[in-house]
C-alpha cells in the first residue's frame, strides 16, 4: 500500500511540477515595465497589465490601447544526489547533473477601451503560470542485467511542463477623481506533460516510469481598488481568489524488470484515463507608488500567497493500473503541506529624455517543504531578483524591453532529510529572463 501511494504521490506532484520562478509554479509577473519594476506595480497600475496587477488600475486610465508582448525565459537547474542513498541506485551516478537548457517564450495580449470618463474596461490575454524543466539523468543498468525493449525507455526520465493560460476580462470605474475599484474574470486554460521516475522497495534495477499528460479548464477572479491621497502618492490594494483547473488526462505506468533467471525480461504495467484538481492560490498584495521627486517613480509592494491549499490532492485513476498482484495504481488522497508565502518588491523608473530606465528587486519565498522536494519542482528555496528595463514612446507606439535574472539559494537534502516522497541532494538555480512588449494607444 505505502507503494502504491508513493506513486500516485508522484503523479500528483507532476500536476503541478515545473521549473517556476516565482512562487511554486508562478511566474514572476506580466508586463516588461511591471516585470522590470520587479512587480512592485499594484500601486501604479498604469498600463495595460494592471488587469493582471490590479484591475482597478484602469480607472485612472484615459486612452485606448492595444498591447502585444512576450517573455522569453532560459532556465538552469542542476541537482547533485553525489553522497546519498540515490548515487547508490544503479543508473544514476555520484555527480551534478544539470537539466536540459531550453528557451521558452509566452505572449500575452491586451485591449483596453478607457476613453468613458467613468467606466472603463478591458480585455487580457496572458500565462501567470507555466514553465517547465527536463533531465536526462538516469540509464538503465548495464550487464548482467537485460531488459526487455530498452530502445523504448523514456530518454528524458524526468520531464515537467505546465502552461496555464488566462482569457481575462477587466473593468473599472472611477468612484472619485481619486479612487477606482475594479475587477476581472478568468477564464484559464491549463495543459500538463510529465515524465517520472520511480523505484520499489526490494530491486534498484527495476525502474518504474510514468508518462501523464492532460488538460482542463477553470474560472476565477481578481479584484482591486486604487487611492490617489495626493498629486504625488498613490496606494493600491488587489486580491485574487483561490481557484481550481479540472484536469483530465491519461497516465502510462510501466516497470521495466530485468531478466531474473529462471523469470525472463518483462514490462508490466499499463494505461488509465485520468482525473485531477490543479489548485491555484488565493493573493491579496498592497503597494505604493510616489512621484513626489522629479522625473522619478519610486514603487513598494508586498504580496502574500496563500499556498496552503495545496495540502492534499486527489488523482483518479478511471480504470486502476495493475503492476502486480500487490502493486495497483488506483486513487488517493495526499497531503503535501505547502506553505503561504511572502514577496516583497521594490521598483524605480526614471524619466531620462524620451527614454524611461527602469530597475527592480524581489525577494519571494518558496512554498514547497524539503519533505516533497523533487528534481522536477526546481522551486527549491527562497529566490531573488535583479531587474533592468527601458521604455520610449514614438507617438502613439510604445516600445519596452526588460532583462530578469533571478537566484534561488541552495537547498540540500541528505539521507537524514529522506521521505517517501523527495529526493536528497544538492539543488541549485536560477534564470536568465527577457520581455519585451508593443502598445498602440488610439
Amino acid at each position: 500500500m505505502k507503494q502504491i501511494r508513493n506513486i500516485t504521490l508522484l503523479m500528483c506532484m507532476a500536476l503541478i511540477a515545473g521549473q517556476l520562478f516565482a512562487g511554486g509554479f508562478a511566474l514572476t509577473g506580466v508586463g516588461s515595465r511591471a516585470t522590470s519594476m520587479g512587480g512592485a506595480f499594484r500601486g501604479l497600475s498604469d498600463d495595460a497589465s494592471a488587469m493582471y496587477w490590479n484591475p482597478a488600475g484602469l480607472g485612472f486610465m484615459n486612452e485606448n490601447s492595444v498591447s502585444l508582448g512576450g517573455t522569453f525565459i532560459m532556465p538552469s537547474a542542476k541537482w547533485d544526489p553525489s553522497g546519498t542513498t540515490v548515487s547508490g541506485i544503479p543508473g544514476f551516478s555520484a555527480k551534478e547533473y544539470e537539466a536540459n537548457k531550453k528557451v521558452v517564450a509566452f505572449p500575452n495580449a491586451f485591449l483596453t477601451m478607457a476613453k468613458n470618463p467613468k467606466l472603463k474596461y478591458g480585455l487580457g490575454v496572458y500565462v501567470p503560470y507555466g514553465l517547465g524543466t527536463t533531465w536526462d539523468a538516469y540509464e538503465l543498468p548495464g550487464s548482467p542485467y537485460v531488459y526487455s525493449d530498452p530502445a523504448s525507455f523514456p530518454e528524458e526520465e524526468m520531464m515537467s511542463s505546465i502552461a496555464v493560460i488566462d482569457m481575462h476580462p477587466s473593468v473599472a470605474y472611477q468612484v472619485l477623481p481619486n479612487l477606482s475599484v475594479g475587477m476581472g474574470l478568468s477564464a484559464m486554460y491549463g495543459t500538463i506533460d510529465i515524465t517520472q521516475l520511480e523505484f520499489p522497495p526490494g530491486s534498484n534495477v527495476a525502474p518504474m516510469s510514468i508518462d501523464l499528460s492532460g488538460t482542463g479548464l477553470g474560472f476565477g477572479a481578481n479584484m482591486g481598488m486604487l487611492f490617489k491621497p495626493t498629486r504625488c502618492i498613490s496606494i493600491g490594494l488587489s486580491g485574487k481568489l483561490p481557484s481550481t483547473i479540472a484536469m483530465e488526462g491519461d497516465a502510462k505506468v510501466l516497470l521495466w524488470m530485468p531478466a531474473q533467471a529462471p523469470v525472463p525480461e518483462m514490462t508490466l504495467g499499463g494505461e488509465s484515463d485520468i482525473e485531477a484538481d490543479l489548485k491555484l492560490p488565493g493573493e491579496i498584495g498592497i503597494g505604493i507608488a510616489s512621484t513626489r521627486i522629479p522625473n522619478l517613480t519610486l514603487t513598494l509592494d508586498y504580496a502574500y500567497t496563500m499556498w496552503d491549499r495545496l495540502d492534499k490532492v486527489l488523482v483518479e485513476m478511471k480504470d486502476p493500473i495493475t503492476i502486480t498482484d500487490a502493486m495497483v495504481v488506483s486513487e488517493s488522497e495526499l497531503v503535501f503541506d505547502w506553505e503561504n508565502t511572502h514577496r516583497v518588491s521594490l521598483g524605480a523608473e526614471y524619466q531620462m529624455g524620451m527614454n524611461k530606465l527602469r530597475t527592480g528587486f524581489f525577494y519571494d519565498q518558496t512554498p514547497i517543504p524539503e519533505e516533497t522536494q523533487l528534481p522536477t519542482l526546481s522551486d527549491i528555496s527562497d529566490k531573488f531578483s535583479a531587474n533592468l528595463g527601458w521604455g520610449r514612446e514614438f507617438g502613439n507606439i510604445g516600445i519596452e524591453a526588460n532583462a530578469q535574472w533571478v537566484m534561488f539559494t541552495e537547498r540540500e537534502l541528505k539521507d537524514s532529510d529522506s521521505s517517501t516522497n523527495n529526493m536528497p541532494g544538492k539543488y541549485n538555480s536560477n534564470s536568465i529572463s527577457g520581455n519585451i512588449g508593443l502598445t498602440y494607444k488610439f
